[in-house]
């Protein structure tokens, strides 16, 4: 028995461990054992208690952010405080003893001693007798003092990143006065039909939507930051870029246009968002039948028609073809609008905050 308890601690030491290396050192999506699913369920807490409380969901939604950063650190501490507890428990009143009188063996002084020894406090009063408990002691000291290191560190990073994506969203919402059009983005990036200068802003764009990508893959917790502003929400940020490539793919005149419909930036602008929304809504969101309607398709082509009525308003050359250009527009719609659904109806958004322009 004392030997399994032993073990189980040294079990839940090594798998607090692994996590943090996992979610600080090597930090993919998808490579946690317990910080991800820790999100996933506060999420889910938060959006039942928005259900329950009579207060505005986005103003609850958006403390899950802060308070999971807060909850994943406790969640470490705990469990190498808990898992280093249970390995001294049994040790209690033979290799470690009071240094005034009776020694307790409780679980709670074991807690009490584990403590302070990982948080670089000492060993309050109590003393380890041995060899093997001084080394142990020292252990997790140091590894008490490497924690709290990672911990600012993992913290600083993901509020680097997330300054990085806000303002990113900041500048599509600014780049499309507010509309969240991106028809309203490529019809002043070419005002009175000059198009020379729009590559360098896709460019910067993909870049920008690039650095989300491995920010969003490195740092999973970024997700469940959401903001009150809906232009500072995820899916408006894919919907901008996304939407802009394929109306640039489907829209302008490709043969005018060639140096852009073709270049490397409007290429590296749809697939960085594709590869986005790929790996966020194959991991997160749940799996479910794309509801795409003719009704739905008749709203894109609608969508479609003023967006090049807008283009040749500001002297920007369109497709000849017009109902050629819908249908591929519709096509290239198809690929990415359910798991954009899907991923704005997992963040709490409604469709008609995250696209209004298509009401």
């Amino acid at each position: 028995m004392r030997l399994l308890v032993q073990i189980i601690g040294a079990g839940i030491v090594i798998l607090s461990l692994v996590d943090i290396y996992l979610t600080v050192l090597f930090p993919r999506l998808g490579s946690s054992l317990l910080s991800l699913p820790l999100g996933k369920g506060m999420w889910r807490l938060f959006r039942l208690i928005a259900r329950i409380v009579p207060f505005k969901d986005d103003k609850l939604l958006s403390h899950n952010g802060p308070t999971l950063m807060i909850a994943t650190v406790v969640v470490w501490v705990c469990l190498l405080i808990c898992g280093f507890a249970l390995i001294v428990w049994t040790e209690l009143g033979s290799a470690i003893q009071s240094s005034s009188g009776w020694t307790e063996t409780n679980f709670i002084t074991a807690l009490y001693y584990s403590g302070f020894s990982l948080t670089t406090l000492g060993t309050g009063d109590l003393t380890p007798n041995t060899d093997f408990h001084r080394l142990l002691m020292i252990l997790e000291a140091a590894i008490g003092f490497s924690i709290f290191t990672l911990t600012i560190t993992y913290l600083l990073s993901i509020y680097s990143a997330l300054i990085r994506r806000n303002t990113f969203a900041l500048s599509l919402h600014h780049r499309s006065a507010g509309t969240a059009d991106a028809a309203e983005i490529l019809a002043r990036l070419g005002a009175s039909g000059e198009l020379s200068g729009v590559q360098q802003d896709i460019s910067n764009m993909a870049r920008d939507l690039i650095n989300l990508l491995e920010s969003q893959q490195s740092y999973p917790a970024l997700l469940y930051f959401r903001f009150q502003e809906t232009y500072y929400a995820l899916p408006r940020i894919l919907l901008l870029a996304m939407d802009t490539a394929t109306l640039m793919k489907t829209a302008l005149n490709a043969q005018k246009y060639r140096s852009i419909v073709h270049s490397t930036a409007l290429a590296e602008l749809w697939g960085g968002s594709q590869q986005l929304l790929i790996e966020l809504s194959s991991f997160l969101v749940p799996k479910s039948r794309s509801k795409i309607n003719e009704s739905l398709e008749q709203v894109w082509r609608k969508r479609y028609y003023q967006a090049v009525k807008k283009f040749r308003d500001e002297g920007i050359e369109t497709v000849t073809d017009l109902e050629a250009g819908a249908s591929l527009y519709i096509s290239l719609r198809r690929k990415w609008n359910p798991g954009l659904v899907g991923l704005t109806n997992y963040m709490g958004y409604k469709w008609s905050e995250i696209a209004p322009h298509e009401i």
